[in-house]
């Protein structure tokens, strides 16, 4: 039992190396550009958008089919199991004809039809004039538009949560670098504390202190490990990528700083017509007024032509297609004009005008806040990129008062309770930089999307 308990520990310690190396194997490496390229295919908005606009592209069509002709059909065969009758006056049959006990001014039953009837029509139909048809083929060519400009819009916002989500990750998976270096040196530190205590060079208390600190230490790396793995879920789902599947960031903090911290932004003019939201307002304004068009054409008359074809065939065999058919046709023009509503079409045509009332008033409204939001985002890109400067500097401070104070604890100049209070103040400079970090990218995404370079 001895020799065979070393033995599994072998194999179990194996057989995960080969677990977490096949983890690896499978993993896919992503840069924050394939991330967004995937996202591009797999977003589970991005691919409902495509849904919106394709339906709208058959919605245009069918508002154009409304003014082409319009072709039907139609056939039928009947059997009569009671024939109708109609009573006429007795005199109408000869004398010698009438039934039994009849007299003048009766009336008896005779029948005009057959047992059996078949027949069958074409009809066309053209719509000739209406008003609310010219009216929809522009709105329909509107809604096809305003449809696309969705579609644009929820790509932006599928590359801002993937932007956001990536950052997220990257950030945490240099908390845990972090964190995971701080507690390898800790546990060092550790070692040779426990190793001057036993050999009379060091205090109880300064082994307590430096235990305390691995424990702080892997806590914390515990808690930003589980962050990381949250942030990882969340990418996998702003890009529409299985929760099975492995992923390994290929970017680092440093090239994505790079980006954000060198971005010019003191000759960037915002321009409102490009930006999505003011797009979309436009396109809302003008749908808004086509709706109020089409009510005003509702007073206007409505003119169609049509024609049709028939033919019919009758008799008292179940087998009558061997009768002769008996063809018609009609050919007409129907118009439609209304006269007197009680104000109904009046109270309608008011109503969408104070929905188009409403959608100038939302244009402006919009235009403005993008105007607020321009200057927003500039500022806390600006804030944010002096905070980053600010917080590295610390981190750097932080950093070497912590080697100064570990080097001189290893030399027994220091004491446990100044080195864990400068290790405290060093893994909060590091956690402070990562975010001020977050806070700066995050900021430089928020006024990319507003000048619409996102």
């Amino acid at each position: 039992m001895k020799n065979l308990l070393p033995m599994i520990v072998l194999l179990a310690f194996g057989l995960s190396n080969v677990i977490s190396a096949q983890d690896n194997q499978d993993a896919i490496s992503l840069s924050l550009n394939q991330a967004i390229d995937y996202a591009m295919e797999n977003a589970y908005s991005k691919i409902s958008a495509e849904y919106d606009v394709e339906a709208a592209q058959k919605q245009k069509w069918e508002t154009i089919a409304m003014g082409l002709p319009q072709v039907d059909g139609s056939a039928g065969y009947n059997h009569s199991l009671d024939l109708p009758v109609s009573l006429l006056p007795v005199e109408i049959l000869p004398p010698d004809n009438w039934p039994d006990g009849a007299k003048p001014g009766d009336k008896v039953p005779v029948s005009f039809a057959t047992a059996y009837d078949a027949n069958f029509k074409i009809a066309i139909s053209q719509l000739i004039f209406d008003g609310s048809y010219l009216v929809g083929l522009k709105a329909s060519k509107v809604f096809l538009k305003l449809t696309e400009e969705q579609k644009e819009k929820a790509e932006i916002e599928i590359r801002t949560m993937v932007f956001q989500a990536y950052y997220i990750a990257i950030t945490a998976q240099e908390n845990v670098a972090t964190f995971e270096r701080s507690l390898e040196v800790n546990k060092k530190t550790l070692a040779e504390t426990q190793a001057y205590y036993d050999n009379g060079f060091r205090e109880e208390m300064d082994v307590a202190q430096v235990e305390l600190m691995v424990s702080n230490g892997e806590s914390r790396l515990l808690e930003v490990k589980r962050s990381y793995d949250v942030a990882m879920a969340a990418l996998k789902y702003s890009i529409g990528m299985d929760f099975e599947q492995h992923i390994q960031l290929s970017d680092n903090m440093e090239t994505l700083i790079e980006s954000a911290a060198i971005y010019n932004t003191t000759n960037t003019e915002f321009d409102l017509s490009t930006n999505i939201d003011f797009r979309l307002a436009e396109s809302s304004e003008e749908s808004q007024r086509l709706f109020m068009k089409n009510e005003q054409s509702q007073y206007l008359p409505k003119i169609y032509g049509s024609y049709s074809y028939n033919k019919s065939v009758y008799g008292d065999d179940v087998n009558v297609f061997g009768q002769e058919w008996y063809p018609s046709q009609f050919v007409g023009v129907n118009i439609t004009m209304p006269i007197f509503t009680s104000g109904k079409r009046s109270a309608k045509v008011k109503q969408e005008k104070l929905k188009y009332l409403k959608a100038q008033n939302e244009k402006v409204m919009v235009s403005e806040n993008l105007k607020k939001e321009f200057l927003t985002a500039k500022t806390n890109l600006a804030t944010t990129r002096e905070q980053y400067t600010n917080s590295l500097k610390n981190k750097n401070l932080a950093n070497r008062i912590y080697e100064v104070t570990l080097t001189k604890f290893n030399n027994g100049l220091a004491g446990s309770t100044e080195l864990s209070q400068n290790e405290g103040q060093y893994v909060d400079a590091e956690v402070g930089y990562v975010q001020a970090v977050l806070r700066m990218l995050q900021a430089h995404i928020e006024y990319q999307k507003v000048i619409s370079k996102l």
